[in-house]
C-alpha cells in the first residue's frame, strides 16, 4: 500500500485500539499488514464478532429509532425537535455547570487578510482550554462566524493546527493536511471569505492530549524538534488509550461524546460573545470526527444556523456487523440513543437551521448503502417538516477526505446560508 493510500485510510474517526497501526500516521512506512485483516467469504466479509453476531444481530434489530420524526405520531417539527433534543441530552449523560470564560489573550499573529488570536478560555469548572480565533480585517459590522471542528485521523499530536495555518509547520503535520485537506488550511480559507472562525483542541488531541510525567520536553511542549518516531509513538499510545478514556468516562457516569459535545457548545457560546460576531449567523463544519461533532453541535446549540458534516452521515445499524472495528469509537458512542434516534434523526435536529452532508462514494468507514439510506431518511424528514430546502445531501466520487472540490461546495453553501 502506498503511503498516501495508507494515510487516507487512517484519516478516520477510528474506534478503540483494535487497529493500532492506523494511529501511526506521521512518517509511517505502512504496509497491508498495518490494517486489521477482515476475513471474507466470496464478496461478503464474515462478522467481526464471529459466533457472537447471532446475538448482536437480534439486538441491532431492536434499534428502530422509535422517536424519529418519520413516525406517524409526530407532526409538529418544533415540538419534535424540542422533545428529541432533551432526549439526546439525557443520553449524552453530561451537563457541566457554566462558568465565566475569563479569556486570556496569549498571542496575536497577522496572517495577511485576517488576524489569528490564541486565547485560553474556561469552558467548565474543570477545563480551561486553548482556542484560535481568526478575525477578518476591515470588519465594519458584526460578521458571520463558524466553529471549525478538527478530525480524528488516528493523529493526536495536533488538533486545531490540522485546520489552521501555523508557521513553522512540522513536515508530519503538512503531510497530514495534504492527504486529508488537499494541503489547505480550511479555517484560514473561511476567514479569508469574511467569517470569524474559532478552533479548539478536543479532549485527547493537541494541547489537550495524553501526556505523561516522563515525556521529554519536545513531546510535552510539542516543539519543532519532535521526530517522526516521536509522533508515531505518541499517536500509537493515544490510540491505545481510547478504550480506557471511554471506559473511564462511563465509570464516572458520563460519556466521552457528552464531554466533547458540551465542550464544543461552550466554545460556540464564547464565539457568540465576541464583538466581531453576529450571533444570529453562526455555523459549524468538520471532517470525520469533526463531522460527528458538527452534527451534535448543530443539533443542540440554538445559535448554530447552518452545519456542514463531511464524511460521517450513515444509518448506524448497517455498520454494526463489520464497521465498528475501524469506524465507531467511544468519541461517537451514545449508549441507548439508537433505539430512540438514528444518526440521520440527530442530524434533523438542526431544524429550523440548515444542514449539508457530504459523503464519499469510496469511503470505507461505513457501507455505501448505509450512507445513501441515511441521506434518503434526512430528505424524507425535512420534506415532512416542510423544509426540504434546509437540507442538502451530496456525494463525491472519492474516499474519506475533504478535498478542495468538496471544500468549495461546502464554503459556497455556508456563505449562502449565513452571509
Amino acid at each position: 500500500m502506498k503511503r498516501r493510500e495508507f494515510m487516507k485510510l487512517s484519516a478516520m474517526g477510528a474506534a478503540v485500539a483494535a487497529t493500532p497501526g492506523l494511529g501511526r500516521v506521521a512518517g509511517a512506512q505502512a504496509t497491508k499488514e498495518t490494517l486489521t485483516p477482515m476475513p471474507k467469504t466470496q464478496a461478503h466479509p464474515l462478522p467481526d464478532l464471529g459466533s457472537h453476531w447471532e446475538l448482536f444481530e437480534k439486538l441491532s434489530e431492536r434499534c428502530v429509532a422509535s422517536k424519529s420524526f418519520l413516525n406517524d405520531e409526530y407532526t409538529d417539527p418544533d415540538a419534535w425537535v424540542n422533545e428529541s433534543r432533551n432526549l439526546l441530552r439525557e443520553h449524552l449523560h453530561y451537563q457541566a455547570p457554566e462558568v465565566d470564560f475569563n479569556p486570556e489573550l496569549i498571542e496575536t499573529v497577522d496572517r495577511g487578510e485576517f488576524t489569528r488570536e490564541l486565547l485560553m478560555i474556561s469552558i467548565t469548572p474543570e477545563s480551561r482550554i486553548p482556542v484560535y480565533v481568526l478575525v477578518p480585517k476591515g470588519l465594519d459590522t458584526p460578521a458571520p462566524a463558524l466553529v471549525a471542528l478538527h478530525d480524528h485521523g488516528g493523529f493526536y499530536f495536533w488538533g486545531k493546527e490540522k485546520i489552521v495555518g501555523v508557521d513553522p509547520i512540522h513536515p508530519a503535520l503538512k503531510d497530514f493536511q495534504q492527504v486529508n485537506y488537499e494541503g489547505r488550511h480550511i479555517a484560514d480559507e473561511l476567514a479569508k471569505r469574511g467569517f470569524v472562525v474559532i478552533v479548539s483542541d478536543m479532549l485527547h488531541w493537541g494541547e489537550r492530549g495524553l501526556y505523561l510525567d516522563d515525556d521529554p520536553e519536545r513531546i510535552a511542549k510539542r516543539t519543532m524538534d519532535v521526530t517522526a518516531q516521536d509522533i508515531l509513538d505518541f499517536n500509537a499510545r493515544s490510540w491505545a488509550h481510547e478504550e480506557l478514556m471511554g471506559r473511564t468516562s462511563l465509570t464516572c457516569g458520563v460519556t466521552w461524546a457528552g464531554i466533547n459535545t458540551q465542550d464544543d457548545r461552550r466554545v460556540a457560546d464564547y464565539l457568540c460573545t465576541r464583538p466581531e460576531v453576529d450571533s444570529e449567523r453562526v455555523g459549524c463544519f468538520g471532517l470525520s470526527l469533526g463531522s460527528v461533532r458538527s452534527i451534535f453541535l448543530g443539533a443542540l446549540h440554538e445559535k448554530v444556523r447552518a452545519s456542514v458534516a463531511v464524511c460521517w452521515m450513515a444509518e448506524y445499524q448497517p455498520m454494526a456487523r463489520n464497521n465498528v472495528r475501524n469506524g465507531i469509537g467511544f468519541t461517537k458512542l451514545v449508549p441507548g440513543l439508537y433505539q430512540d434516534l438514528d444518526w440521520p434523526d440527530v442530524g434533523a435536529l438542526h431544524y429550523p437551521g440548515a444542514l449539508m452532508t457530504i459523503n464519499g462514494l469510496q469511503d470505507i468507514l461505513y457501507p455505501l448503502e448505509a450512507s445513501q439510506s441515511g441521506v434518503e431518511k434526512l430528505n424524507a424528514i425535512y420534506k415532512k417538516m416542510g423544509a426540504s430546502e434546509k437540507y442538502n445531501g451530496i456525494f463525491f466520487d472519492g474516499p474519506h477526505e475533504f478535498n478542495i472540490a468538496m471544500q468549495e461546495k461546502a464554503f459556497d453553501w455556508l456563505e449562502d446560508q449565513l452571509k
